[in-house]
């Protein structure tokens, strides 16, 4: 395998408007799709702003973001999203696990890793504790990890898990199937909850294992006797969060760069400025990327409108290049 590390340079580098200039002024952009074999390792988007009018007056807060940057990364397997505009809220563990309430299921350590395992071939339910939060908050896409992989037959267990969330007062806001009888083949994620005002919450992971699977523990005395069938390693809840790349004022962009130039003369307008916004962010190809429906790693910029006449926005970095032989 060769790699080759190219410093980012070239048109190609600019983010573009629909028509392929480079003014993105009141306009949205993003970087294209990866091909197999590339890796782009961004750190920092340099930027030429100008106004007509005075700069000046957009060094105070704006109500609706000047610019805005999203990061779009698979966060866990064909789960696309911003990690700059999301708190994980990640359930895993021996902590997590004996915290909860096992039902013919217990958590080991299966290849170094905490996990729920059932006791035969009944079903098994592991109900956790209900987590309070300092404040209530929303969450919006789940995503969990089995032991098992997606190759594992169907036939050997389906799973539900279900998400109860509570309000302020402690009061049952629902009860949500994030995943209902599902094989191991299938998608581990679920887009689109949309679940607001959550003091508290609790999930619920309930497996009937139709067929047991030949898990061995060394410090069993029953020599080659099965303990049971690895289930569930983690459960990942998104929550959204503002992001510091919605920049609301000049103010916020310069404190976020490691460079900047105001073009300033006495007595005059400040009507141009150079930026170099730091943002370290890497944007890889996936397997489970699908360009055609935008599920692919990018970055995108989105300029206000009717507020500057000129930004050009450049990537910094470099470009790897991945060639097998």
């Amino acid at each position: 395998m060769i790699i080759d590390r190219i410093q980012l340079t070239g048109k190609s580098v600019y983010f573009e408007d629909g028509s392929g200039g480079i003014n993105i002024a009141g306009q949205t952009a993003r970087t294209p799709a990866l091909g197999t074999g590339k890796q782009l390792e961004i750190s920092a988007i340099e930027l030429l702003i100008e106004s007509d009018e005075d700069l000046a007056d957009l060094f105070t807060y704006q109500d609706d973001p000047l610019i805005s940057v999203t990061v779009m990364k698979e966060m866990f397997p064909a789960l696309f999203n911003d990690p700059f505009r999301h708190r994980v809220h990640s359930i895993a563990g021996f902590d997590d696990f004996k915290r909860g309430k096992f039902e013919n299921c217990k958590a080991m350590d299966v290849e170094g890793i905490p996990t729920l395992v059932s006791l035969g071939t009944e079903t098994c339910i592991w109900t956790s504790q209900r987590y309070q939060m300092p404040e209530s908050i929303k969450i919006d896409h789940a995503a969990w990890e089995l032991a098992a992989s997606r190759r594992t037959p169907k036939e050997n267990f389906l799973y539900t898990i279900t998400l109860n969330t509570f309000n302020a007062g402690g009061g049952a806001l629902g009860s949500l199937e994030i995943a209902t009888s599902l094989d191991p083949s299938k998608p581990r994620i679920a887009e689109g909850l949309d679940l607001e005002n959550i003091a508290s919450y609790q999930v619920i992971f309930k497996a009937e294992v139709l067929r047991d699977a030949a898990l061995y523990e060394r410090q069993t005395t029953l020599i080659g006797e099965s303990i049971g069938t690895p289930l569930l390693r983690a459960i990942n809840l998104l929550e959204p969060v503002e992001t510091i790349y919605d920049i609301h004022s000049l103010q916020e962009l310069l404190s976020r760069s490691s460079d900047y130039h105001l073009f300033e003369f006495q007595g005059q307008p400040i009507n141009r400025m150079l930026a170099t916004l730091d943002l370290s962010a890497t944007m890889v190809n996936s397997e489970q990327q699908n360009a055609g429906i935008g599920k692919f790693e990018f970055m995108k910029i989105a300029v206000a409108d009717d507020v500057f006449t000129n930004v050009e926005a450049r990537l910094a970095g470099e470009l790897l290049i991945k060639i097998k032989n």
